[in-house]
């Protein structure tokens, strides 16, 4: 069965891993002038970077590739002498963008998780075809965005393409 849905590589991204307590946050909110999401698995979309919360001790700031070293130095200046950690990410990780009416369906056939129960600006981390992945619900039901390790890169992408009936 083919599915309604494109898988498309995401080129123009960087990742920058955060960990630190609530005071440190703040400082990561005062350096990007962005509320951070108040609540693990939910996702802050502005206008330079988006804020994936991850825990309540973890974030992941997503920004464009030609901002990534100054929004890392912004971090790191937040938080210097802080019990802290700034860490760019990008290299070990590729993205995917899938969209299309079917995206939930082709998601499903590989994601441990109840996507259905996922709304839009969440994110969450889980079993994905083997490995582990990071998903951006960008618009519930149609638009998400799906990280990997980049080691497993090709075979996330040949398994998107079999899951929407694509090969």
């Amino acid at each position: 069965m083919s599915y309604q849905v494109n898988i498309a590589s995401l080129d123009d991204f960087a990742l920058i891993n955060l960990r630190g307590s609530s005071e440190v946050a703040a400082r990561y909110e005062s350096a990007l002038d962005v509320a951070f999401p108040k609540s693990a698995h939910t996702a802050k979309i502005d206008r330079a970077v988006t804020v994936l919360s991850l825990a309540p001790d973890h974030w992941w700031v997503r920004t464009s590739s030609h901002n990534e070293d100054a929004v890392f130095s912004k971090l790191s200046q937040a938080v210097a002498g802080e019990h802290a950690a700034v860490t760019i990410v990008t290299d070990h990780f590729h993205g995917f963008s899938v969209m299309g009416r079917d995206a939930v369906a082709a998601l499903r056939q590989g994601f441990s998780l109840d996507l259905r129960r996922l709304g839009s600006g969440q994110c969450t981390r889980g079993g994905f075809a083997r490995c582990g992945a990071t998903l951006q619900v960008v618009e519930a039901g149609t638009h998400y965005e799906l990280f990997v390790e980049a080691s497993y890169g090709d075979y996330a992408a040949a398994w998107l393409a079999n899951a929407c009936g694509k090969v």
